[in-house]
């Protein structure tokens, strides 16, 4: 197994990134009823896949990308919810969260 390559760390950022874009557009999608933002959600998560894929092609554990990439994309996309839309959250559960993913990158590095 091969170690995270600059090249993979770039494509993992620019897969949360595209994942996080997707996520943006499903209030505008209006539950997949507008065609465009509806468009536009799934091309951003189609890519944001495929650039998982081609970092798990490359050879890097699966088992440290996927935990990472499930625990880091949610904690994005909270904090955008909590910037851009003005959603509420508690330190508690900012706290919480942010330990979970601490959690996961330790449980996927041993």
């Amino acid at each position: 197994m091969p170690a995270l390559s600059l090249p993979s760390v770039i494509m993992f950022i620019g897969s949360a990134l595209l994942q996080l874009a997707g996520v943006s557009f499903l209030p505008a999608s209006r539950g997949f009823t507008a065609p465009l933002p509806t468009l536009a959600s799934a091309l951003c998560f189609l890519g944001g896949v495929f650039l998982l894929a081609r970092i798990i092609a490359s050879g890097v554990n699966i088992g440290t990308l996927i935990p990472l990439s499930a625990a880091f994309v949610p904690l994005c996309a909270i904090a955008f919810g909590v910037m851009v839309y003005g959603e509420p959250i508690s330190w508690a559960k900012a706290a919480m969260l942010i330990l979970a993913c601490a959690l996961v990158a330790l449980a996927s590095a041993t």
